[in-house]
């Protein structure tokens, strides 16, 4: 973990492996209904129902894109966004499953106007741009979400 001074910035990006890993999951599905024999109607909505899923799911991953958090000492992170000037402190939610391949969580964070604002990030290695190469940065945001954010205790955003 980085001294306190200078805390770790962990930047993101979206994962083309993992965008194509989803829509062929949702095409996997999408033919599996056109094989089921059921009636137009139902054929029709559950096709919708599997579009917006995967339009959802996209969107979520095309979400991490430019993404960057920076992890505080106390358990706080800080969210910021390419392009974009205001950053927010926030907090990761109660939840997080962390796993050796993958990791899912949920952070929380209070906007200028007093808006409370969440995202929930489903992340993998690919995931997290490596400055120096190597999986650092991704052992660093597990260990980071393990012992600082879940163990604090601050409910506050």
């Amino acid at each position: 973990m980085s001294d306190e001074s200078h805390p770790p910035t962990i930047r993101l990006r979206s994962s083309s492996a993992l965008l194509a890993a989803i829509l062929a999951a949702h095409l996997g599905g999408a033919v599996a209904l056109f094989l089921m024999r059921l009636p137009f109607m139902a054929l029709v909505l559950l096709l919708l129902l599997l579009l917006a899923s995967a339009d959802w799911a996209a969107r979520a991953q095309m979400r991490k894109r430019g993404l960057s958090l920076m992890l505080a000492a106390d358990g706080a992170l800080r969210i910021g966004r390419e392009g974009v000037e205001h950053d927010a402190w926030g907090r990761v939610l109660p939840g997080a499953v962390l796993l050796p391949a993958v990791s899912w969580f949920a952070l929380a964070w209070k906007e200028q106007d007093g808006r409370l604002q969440s995202l929930r990030l489903m992340l993998i290695a690919s995931e997290v741009i490596e400055e120096c190469g190597g999986n650092a940065q991704w052992r660093q945001l597990r260990t980071w979400l393990r012992h600082r954010s879940l163990d604090s205790r601050s409910d506050t955003v």
